[in-house]
């Protein structure tokens, strides 16, 4: 398959929260109007390790007691020569990029056409977000540190389900496990 870019248009490598549809939505501010390209690149595996800064989610080790992490736990993606990895790509203009970076702060947005096994794109750069150095978990740490929010699996696991099985077999086969005693069940401040 070939996916063509129209001229100034980019695509977007998602491979987290953006396998769901309406979380890229959300950023868009409007909705996605075609479907996306499933795409599956080399040489990438998930990973549980990128950190953003954290003041508004909490989770309570006890009743009535709130824990503010300091971070929170994303997915990220990092270099393995021995991986291929499952996405989708969209296709996406210079505004939306602009808002893609105010989103991923804590990422680096660098170019990941050669590494594409399908579609193959002509007519434009296809990016993707790896997590920025100082962003990156380098070791455990207790939930009181850096969490995985439950919600944020759950917008993972949204999105494979809309997917279908043969997407989610190939997505686990090239995504680290996340650490069962990082995750919380997280509440947002209002």
């Amino acid at each position: 398959m070939t996916l063509t870019l129209p001229p100034g248009m980019s695509g977007m490598f998602g491979y987290g929260s953006l396998l769901l549809r309406s979380s890229m939505e959300r950023t868009l501010g409007r909705p996605y109007p075609d479907a996306p390209a499933v795409a599956t690149v080399r040489g990438w595996r998930r990973t549980w390790d990128s950190i953003y800064p954290n003041s508004r989610f909490y989770f309570e080790p006890s009743a009535g007691e709130r824990c503010y992490p300091s971070h929170i736990v994303y997915l990220n993606i990092r270099r393995d020569p021995a991986a291929t990895m499952n996405g989708l790509i969209y296709v996406v203009g210079a505004d939306d990029l602009v808002r893609f970076d105010e989103r991923e702060t804590v990422y680096d947005r660098i170019r990941i056409d050669g590494d594409l096994i399908e579609p193959t794109v002509t007519g434009g750069p296809v990016y993707a977000y790896v997590g920025k150095p100082g962003f990156l978990l380098e070791h455990a740490v207790p939930p009181s540190q850096a969490a995985i929010r439950a919600s944020y699996i759950a917008i993972v696991e949204d999105g494979l389900r809309e997917l279908g099985p043969a997407f989610r077999q190939q997505y686990d086969r090239s995504t680290d496990t996340p650490p069962a005693e990082s995750i919380v069940s997280d509440r947002l401040d209002p």
